[in-house]
């Protein structure tokens, strides 16, 4: 039964698109390091990302979060310095 719940639920994670936008912190929690793409190789990698909203990823950008510099959200927002 055990077993049969984690597939279902493995099945579900597979299924769920990705995030569109994600914003990366710091060790600390309180740092903001960076805007991502929600498809970002390096964003994945890091494991300190939360889903964030595109309003939120514009805003964050606006506020002089650095822009991840794989992905480039800035250029996928249409927000070029």
């Amino acid at each position: 039964m055990e077993e049969q719940r984690k597939a279902e639920r493995r099945r579900g994670e597979e299924m769920r698109p990705p995030p569109e936008w994600l914003i990366q912190h710091g060790l600390n929690r309180t740092n903001v390091d960076a805007v991502h793409t929600g498809e970002c190789w390096a964003a994945a990698k890091s494991g300190r990302c939360r889903t964030v909203t595109r309003q939120q990823a514009i805003e964050a950008l606006r506020q002089q979060v650095p822009a991840c510099t794989h992905c480039r959200p800035d250029t996928a927002l249409g927000i070029l310095d």
